[in-house]
């Protein structure tokens, strides 16, 4: 699961920059390689971000599994909920207003 070709949304291209789309994808092949738990279908990611830091939960619902990182000295952070589904032969990142 999550190692087939990858997509986003336009919604996704237009809000979420690159680099922190990319830390995303690296969240899930950090979880496919290490098999840290079996992968839901579904992953959600809340970005959550003020004060200039940045807050990324990283969760799926069934085997329940949720992961928090914290950044510090952000220059513009991102109060965003994104998903990741993956459907067996693509993945796709699109917000959640879009699902």
């Amino acid at each position: 699961m999550f190692q087939g070709r990858r997509f986003i949304t336009q919604g996704v291209g237009d809000t979420i920059p690159l680099e922190v789309q990319m830390f995303l994808w690296s969240l899930l092949d950090n979880l496919v390689e290490k098999k840290v738990v079996e992968l839901d279908y579904i992953q959600v990611f809340e970005l959550l971000g003020g004060s200039g830091k940045q807050q990324i939960i990283h969760r799926q619902e069934e085997p329940h599994y949720q992961a928090v990182y914290q950044f510090d000295n952000v220059l513009t952070p991102l109060h965003s909920k994104l998903y990741v589904i993956d459907d067996g032969g693509h993945s796709t990142m699109l917000l959640c207003d879009e699902y």
